[in-house]
This record gives C-alpha cells, structure tokens and sequence, in this order.
C-alpha cells in the first residue's frame, strides 16, 4: 500500500472511493445527503479537483487498485482570515484495510502539503458519531473548535 497525487488514470478509483465514503458516511448519517448525488456529480467533482491548483487528492493505491482517497483544499489569507488555512475535506480508506496505518499516512501526507504551502491552520469536518475518523484525527493534533448543532423538522 502506498500513498501518492492522484492523477487522470485514478479517476474511475477515486469516484468509487469518494461513492464509498459517501454511501457508508455522508448519506449514512445526513438524512438531506442525496445519495445520488456521487453517480451525477462525482466525476466531473474529481476531474475538477485534479485540475485545481488550490486542492490535493491523494489516493492510496494496493497494486494498481485505488483503496483510498484524500482530499485537501488550500485557502489563501482574505480579508476575513488574517493566516492561510487547509482543510480536508473528503477522505475514506476501505474496510478491510482500515487499522493498518494508511488513513494515518494520507492524513500525515496532507499535513506535509498544507506546511509547504504555509498553512497557519488545519481544518477537518467528521460527523460525532464517526469515532474511528475523530480518534484519527486527534491523534494527529486536531481539537474540537466549534459543534454543529442539528434538528430535524
């Protein structure tokens, strides 16, 4: 298993992994998620991301098959935020291979990237009750900020 920048040929990959991680979390957990939407929207949404300067997209690659994926988005300071910022914003390991370190390197890698490019602060949104994704993340220096709070009507 290695992690590398995900390129064109990864793209049928890195769609089904972003599907995966949607299926099993986003549409799992967000009764507004539109399950569908990774089947209308997902490749064009990673070829845009391929060609984005400001993102990173990882995947993590067993053979020749993506197993995982990570992606990451650069913010520049603004008026609004006085210091750089990266977020992750999407990342998913398969099952069976979750425990052995890998979702820990593609966050490890991501960390790298945001320090070359000067980010000042690291951002990552998890759903509560992914226990698995918020121990990962404290374990690399993430602290919960702020809490979304939501109601169903």
């Amino acid at each position: 298993m290695h992690v590398r920048p995900a390129t064109s040929v990864d793209l049928d990959g890195l769609v089904a992994s972003t599907a995966a991680l949607f299926a099993e979390d986003g549409a799992a957990r967000d009764s507004l998620r539109n399950a569908d939407w990774p089947a209308a929207h997902g490749l064009e949404w990673c070829t845009d991301l391929l060609a984005d300067p400001q993102a990173l997209v990882l995947v993590a690659v067993s053979g020749d098959e993506v197993a995982g994926h990570l992606v990451g988005s650069f913010s520049e300071p603004s008026d609004m935020w006085t210091g750089s910022r990266a977020e992750l914003v999407s990342m998913y390991v398969r099952g069976e291979l979750r425990g052995q370190g890998v979702g820990g390197q593609l966050v490890d890698a991501f960390v790298e990237w945001a320090k070359s490019r000067g980010a000042a602060q690291l951002h990552v949104t998890a759903y509560a009750t992914n226990e698995a994704a918020l121990r990962l993340y404290a374990s690399r220096g993430f602290a919960a900020r702020s809490i979304t709070l939501a109601a169903e009507l």
